[in-house]
C-alpha cells in the first residue's frame, strides 16, 4: 500500500505502477511565517488520525518512508503502533520530517557515503549506506535506440533543469548558446514551463546543433547522457546519481533556496571531491560559463570529475532497500 496526499496526480501515478493508493490530509510546514502554517497544522492533525487507522487497519509488516509531509503523520502512527520504520533520506542535509522521524525509525538509508552526513551519534548510528534507486537504464541502455538526430562530429552538451524545468537555467543557456554551438553540439531540457518561450527564441535565432526538448523519457536521457562530454544540471540526488551511473562530468547549478538548501550541499559534497564542478546560480556570468565548459572538456579536469563521480555510483541501491524491508 502506498499513503499519499489527496493530490490526483499522486494517486494516478502510484495506481499506473499497479499499487493500492491511499490518500490523507497532509499539511505542509513552511520556514517563514504563513498564515497557512495555522491551517495546516489544523490538516495536519486530521492526517495523523487518517494515518493512524490506514496502519492499524492495514497493519505493516514494515513501513518504508521517503520524507516529506506526508510520511511524517504515517511514521508517527506507524511508531505508536509499534510498526518498524525505516527510512530514506535522498539528500546530503537531512529533511525537517526525516529528522523528526529518524529517533523513530530502525534504520535511515542514505544516498551519500556516510562520511558526509553531519548528524547526533544516536541517529548516525542508525544510517545504512545504500545509494539512490534509479532507472537501470542508466547501468544499461545498450539495447534501447536515440530517437534524436545528433550530429555526432562535435562534442555534446546536456542541459537539464530536473522534472520541472529550471527557468534560471534556460536563461543562462539564452546567453551562451551562440558561443556554445560553435564547438560542442547541445541538447536542452527546459520542463514543460518554459519549452514554448524557448522555442519561439530558438525559431526566431535558428541556432545550428541545438535540439530544445521540454523533456525526454529517463531511456532517452540515459542514451543522451551516454554521449555527452558533460553535463549541465541542478543538483538533486536523483539527477546527481544517474550522472555517477555513467560516469559523466558535471556543472551542477543548485537551485537556490531548495528546502534546508539541500540542492547546494548536494553539490558541494562532489565539489569538495573533485566529483563535479560548483557554480552559484546568482554568480554566473556567460564568460564563466564559458570558461568552465572549455576548462572542463579540454583539461584533464574532465578525467578527474569522471573518474571521482564514478565513485559514488551504486547500483543496487533498490535491491538493497528492498531486502531490508523483506
Amino acid at each position: 500500500m502506498y499513503v499519499g496526499s489527496l493530490r490526483r496526480n499522486d494517486r494516478a501515478l502510484v495506481e499506473a505502477a499497479g499499487f493500492k493508493f491511499i490518500g490523507i490530509p497532509a499539511g505542509k510546514w513552511r520556514r517563514y511565517f504563513d498564515l497557512r502554517n495555522l491551517i495546516d497544522l489544523v490538516v495536519g492533525i486530521f492526517g495523523l488520525f487518517s494515518a493512524f487507522f490506514v496502519v492499524l487497519f492495514f497493519w505493516p509488516n514494515k513501513v518504508f518512508i521517503k520524507g516529506g509531509f506526508v510520511g511524517l503523520p504515517v511514521g508517527i502512527a506507524a511508531y505508536i503502533l509499534r510498526r518498524p520504520i525505516v527510512l530514506h533520506e535522498s539528500d546530503i542535509v537531512m529533511g525537517v520530517a526525516n529528522r523528526m522521524l529518524a529517533k523513530l525509525a530502525q534504520k535511515v538509508c542514505v544516498s551519500f557515503p556516510l562520511d558526509g552526513y553531519n548528524l547526533p551519534p544516536a541517529i548516525k548510528d542508525k544510517l545504512v549506506y545504500t545509494g539512490v534507486p534509479i532507472s537501470e537504464i542508466f547501468f544499461d541502455s545498450s539495447n534501447s535506440k536515440l530517437e534524436l538526430p545528433l550530429a555526432n562530429h562535435l562534442p555534446l552538451i546536456l542541459i537539464m533543469g530536473g522534472s520541472q524545468g529550471a527557468h534560471a537555467i534556460n536563461k543562462i543557456v539564452k546567453t551562451v548558446l551562440p558561443q556554445l554551438v560553435l564547438e560542442y553540439e547541445v541538447v536542452h531540457l527546459t520542463g514543460e514551463s518554459d519549452y514554448s518561450m524557448m522555442k519561439n527564441w530558438a525559431d526566431t535565432n535558428k541556432i545550428d546543433s541545438y535540439h530544445l526538448l521540454a523533456s525526454l523519457s529517463n531511456e532517452q536521457v540515459a542514451l543522451v547522457m551516454d554521449k555527452a562530454a558533460l553535463v549541465i544540471s541542478r543538483a538533486g540526488a536523483t539527477a546527481l546519481m544517474e550522472i555517477a551511473a555513467k560516469g559523466k562530468p558535471a556543472i551542477l547549478i543548485p537551485l537556490p533556496g531548495s528546502a534546508s538548501n539541500h540542492q547546494y550541499f548536494n553539490a558541494k559534497y562532489l565539489s569538495d571531491r573533485v566529483a563535479a564542478v560548483l557554480m552559484n546560480q546568482i554568480s554566473i556570468t556567460p564568460e564563466g560559463m564559458i570558461n568552465m565548459v572549455h576548462q572542463v572538456t579540454k583539461t584533464n579536469l574532465g578525467d578527474e570529475l569522471k573518474k571521482n563521480v564514478a565513485n559514488l555510483s551504486v547500483r543496487n541501491a533498490a535491491h538493497e532497500i528492498a531486502d531490508m524491508l523483506s
